[in-house]
């Protein structure tokens, strides 16, 4: 969002097409399928034995990795290209999801943001009365006399 000043009826119009953004976002979220949290990564690998290809600048593969998360730690296990197919809609919907969900805490912020600009425009100053410092005069309060 820029700094340009807003309306009160332009921040609320903006707050209700984001929040339209993020009900859509939302649904699409909670209707969702199977997801894998892991990533795969393709590797080319050399044996470096005598005559072999690799020697000469042609590695092996390519390999696919999958990579995971568990306890803090990272993983990886070697998948076959069979096994890898069955699994790439999985990993793709993870990876949908989590974009999704990124885009909801970016809009919940711009709201955020629209709110409190709204509350400035609605922010009234301190009155006088309650500036003043008041003055306790042999057991009763007075306003503060100024010279």
């Amino acid at each position: 969002m820029n700094k340009k000043f807003l309306s009160r009826q332009g921040i609320k119009g903006s707050i209700y097409r984001l929040r339209k953004k993020r009900h859509f976002l939302e649904t699409y979220l909670l209707n969702t399928g199977s997801q894998l949290p892991i990533w795969v990564t393709t590797q080319y690998t050399y044996c470096k034995k005598g005559n072999c290809k690799c020697t000469r600048g042609k590695p092996h593969g390519p390999f696919h990795y999958l990579f995971f998360k568990q306890h803090g730690k990272i993983f990886h296990r070697y998948i076959s290209q069979k096994n890898l197919s069955r699994i790439e809609r999985l990993i793709s919907c993870y990876q949908t999801y989590t974009r999704r969900l990124a885009e909801i805490n970016k809009i919940n912020k711009q709201i955020d943001i629209f709110l409190r600009e709204y509350q400035r425009q609605n922010l009234l100053p301190i009155p006088k009365w309650i500036k003043e410092k008041k003055r306790k005069i042999s057991g009763h309060i007075t306003k503060k006399i100024t010279r």
